[in-house]
């Protein structure tokens, strides 16, 4: 039997508290009552800022938020730590379920100074949300920060115009997206009226919670994951648990996320099979981000969790090759960590001597993606 280690910490009033709600892709309908809970509802922010307008713009969030998934609850703490102290910021979604609003999404809108849509694989070429690309939101200025095109699906002609008009309107001010491949195909096929800049995936501009000095005894993270499309088979990545585990190493599966998203992860951890792998499992993102960082080595499916083991420098197998990993990778020289669920030489590759991350490229990453948050507070204030 596994062991399994249980974190409950609760931060009631925080941003994140509530967000404990099934995943979508669970194909099971959502209780309507499903809500989203926010920095500020826009209702009491509108009120703030209608005495305070001088002193602060009150921003409306748009994004994959309140599901629980590790990288897009992180993307909320960026945009607290950078943003926070000049605007005011809000969720501007109300519920997890479509359509995604209680009230009339204008009346919403209406209720902010502007727009911030990101980040992630928001550009989707093949289908378009109801929730980030909505014509309501270019009533007022619209900024699009630190978006990914996921290039792997096939392209719909169809969708592609609609976001070509969105992103042509004169009302969007700022674009800019986590690597240039993105900030080339949005270039190339929605031709904005204005520039297009990239940056590393904006998480690397977070301020990590500390981790204590490396432990004599090695320790792997594997972070695995729940996906709709059925089971993976997770041979080699056992494999590779086992032979941690022979050599003595401390073994945690990850579970990265929280709520919805949490409650399916877990029940993949659960079935990852290997006795004497723990599962690290809880509501408070440091906790999981700790975990990552105190690793000697990672494995993970999801990207955030390549980003922040990358950011702490520990070296990390991406176990899902996509694009937004093969052209993160590619910008630090570790492609050779790009590894598949199946490729059967992962467990070989395991070593205690895996080079760290140099520390003058995690300095490179969290300085060139502060710069660019930077720029989008100050074209925010303008």
């Amino acid at each position: 039997m596994s062991r399994w280690r249980r974190h409950r910490t609760w931060r009631i009033g925080s941003l994140f508290a509530g967000m404990f709600q099934r995943h979508p892709s669970a194909g099971r309908r959502p209780r309507r009552n499903h809500r989203v809970p926010a920095l500020t509802g826009p209702r009491e922010a509108a009120r703030e800022t209608a005495t305070a307008r001088d002193r602060t713009k009150c921003v409306g969030l748009v994004g994959f938020f309140g599901w629980g998934n590790y990288g897009d609850e992180l993307f909320l703490r960026v945009w607290e730590e950078h943003l926070g102290a000049t605007c005011k910021l809000t969720v501007l979604h109300d519920q997890l379920c479509k359509p995604y609003f209680t009230r009339p999404v204008k009346e919403c809108v209406s209720e902010v100074d502007a727009i911030l849509i990101g980040g992630g694989d928001l550009v989707v070429p093949w289908q378009i949300s109801g929730l980030y690309w909505r014509q309501e939101y270019l009533d007022r200025p619209v900024y699009i920060a630190g978006v990914g095109v996921p290039t792997w699906g096939k392209t719909s002609p169809h969708v592609v115009e609609r976001m070509r008009e969105f992103f042509q309107h004169p009302n969007v001010r700022y674009i800019s997206t986590r690597d240039p491949e993105s900030a080339e195909w949005i270039r190339r096929h929605l031709e904005p009226k204005v520039d297009v800049s990239w940056a590393p995936d904006l998480v690397f501009a977070m301020t990590l919670p500390p981790v204590r000095p490396a432990p004599e005894r090695h320790t792997l993270a594997i972070a695995t994951r729940y996906r709709a499309r059925g089971p993976d088979d997770f041979t080699q990545v056992r494999r590779l648990a086992e032979k941690a585990l022979a050599m003595g190493w401390r073994v945690q599966n990850v579970v990265l996320g929280t709520g919805r998203v949490r409650a399916l992860d877990l029940e993949v951890a659960k079935k990852f099979g290997v006795d004497g792998v723990e599962i690290v499992e809880s509501e408070d993102l440091d906790v999981l981000t700790r975990t990552l960082g105190s690793a000697t080595v990672a494995a993970s499916m999801k990207f955030h969790g390549t980003v922040v083991a990358t950011a702490y420098g520990v070296p990390c197998f991406a176990l899902a090759p996509t694009d937004k990993s093969r052209n993160l990778f590619r910008l630090i020289d570790r492609s050779s960590m790009l590894v598949s669920l199946e490729d059967s030489t992962l467990a070989d590759r395991l070593s205690p001597d895996l080079p760290p991350v140099p520390e003058s490229v995690r300095d490179n990453l969290r300085s060139r993606t502060t710069l660019e948050l930077t720029e989008l507070r100050q074209r925010l204030l303008d």
